[in-house]
């Protein structure tokens, strides 16, 4: 008897707990803001944004809320850019939102050289 108590209470507490965490699948709830979630890569132009620190840095010897120039990508180089991001659209416009974003910079690939060959007769 002890047993089938058990089992039962268990088989309840599985089902609430299933209850309790499953999902309806159509992004509606309380508070939440509409986000239809768009996934971005391609390539973009090197250039520089500023980075505040949000802890010190030994390596540059730089205290938090110091700020840092970075340069991603020189001349000649292709940055290439993968995001995941929240997009709204509003009229005509599209806003995307990040969530987080991945770059890296490819260094070009050098130019192929081809050298002819001349052959002499006897």
């Amino acid at each position: 008897m002890k047993l089938k108590l058990l089992l039962v209470t268990i088989f309840v507490a599985g089902v609430g707990a299933s209850y309790a965490l499953a999902d309806d699948g159509h992004g509606k709830g309380a508070g939440k803001a509409h986000c239809q979630e768009v996934h971005v890569n391609g390539t973009i132009a090197p250039q520089a944004f500023t980075v505040t620190l949000t802890g010190d840095s030994r390596r540059l010897n730089l205290k938090a809320g110091s700020q840092v120039t970075v340069q991603a990508g020189t001349t000649g180089q292709t940055l290439r850019f993968n995001a995941e991001a929240c997009s709204s659209t509003s009229g005509s416009a599209t806003q995307l939102v990040l969530k987080s974003a991945e770059l890296r910079a490819r260094n070009p690939k050098p130019a192929e050289t081809t050298t002819a060959a001349t052959t002499t007769g006897p």
